[in-house]
């Protein structure tokens, strides 16, 4: 019932190719370690500096979903059998001007199982997501996986409990974080705070994987279902480990039932 996990907090660089060797390294290592799920950082495929965030360099640096990114990361996953989850920029086909800020998740059999747009754009302290990517319109779906029920949102949505919550509903277990959270005021304790938070409040665990470097505040953590810090990377690359256990998340959720005691028809009246 227990499951290795690696949050791969790595710098990357805005060539895709860069990017792909060194998550294949990563990879390499992890597996050696025996993690069974990969998880990189938010917009891994390609960073983008601060002045970026504008239509025409993201759609000039998108990739499809089957594109070369993808394809070659799908083909390292199946050889070193290990599942793989990934922040790619992701070409729109129905927006000229925008790309996707999109994850990716792919199975032990290099299969690409699942992927989610990010909903919720990150327009704050002097970002503007919304100019250089288009929204999604839907949340993720969880995913059924050989360690427990699957929940993703990606970076600025840790800030909307809602994304969550909803989910949770659903059953899930774990949640993936990939995230590029950015250094500001502040910005790590709210980083920490939040993270222990949603662990706490939706009994789950979370793994949070941030890039390192740059304009990146690093600090990838795993949590589990009753806010215990298990791992917690520094400011630096590096790749930080724990286990999860469906049976914590039992063991948690028969003592503090709080999901199940939820009222829905009170909060929406």
């Amino acid at each position: 019932m227990s499951t290795l996990i690696a949050a791969a907090q790595i710098q990357s660089s805005a060539a895709p190719e860069e990017n792909l060797l060194k998550a294949e390294a990563v990879l390499e290592i992890a597996r050696g370690r025996g993690a069974k799920l990969i998880v990189f950082p938010e917009l891994f495929m390609s960073w983008l500096a601060p002045g970026e965030f504008e239509a025409t360099h993201t759609r000039k640096v998108s990739q499809p979903l089957d594109g070369p990114f993808v394809t070659e990361l799908s083909k390292a996953a199946h050889r070193m059998r290990v599942w793989v989850v990934a922040g790619i920029l992701e070409t729109a086909r129905d927006t000229e001007s925008k790309a996707y800020n999109t994850t990716v998740v792919v199975n032990d059999d290099g299969d690409l199982v699942a992927f989610y747009r990010k909903t919720h754009l990150f327009d704050a302290f002097g970002y503007k997501e919304s100019a250089a990517f288009a929204r999604g319109d839907t949340l993720f779906h969880p995913l059924e996986t050989p360690f427990g029920r699957m929940g993703l949102f990606a970076c600025y949505e840790l800030r909307f409990p809602e994304v969550a919550r909803s989910q949770v509903a659903r059953g899930v277990d774990f949640f993936i974080m990939p995230s590029g959270w950015v250094h500001g005021p502040l910005k790590e304790i709210q980083w920490r705070h939040l993270i222990i938070a949603r662990a706490v409040e939706n009994t789950a665990y979370m793994i949070a994987c941030d890039q390192a470097g740059h304009q990146f505040l690093g600090r990838s953590m795993i949590v589990d279902p009753m806010g215990v810090v298990l791992a917690e990377g520094s400011e630096a690359e590096g790749i930080v480990y724990a286990d999860i256990d469906l049976l914590r998340v039992a063991e948690v959720r028969g003592k503090l039932p709080s999901v199940s005691h939820r009222w829905v028809e009170l909060y929406s009246s």
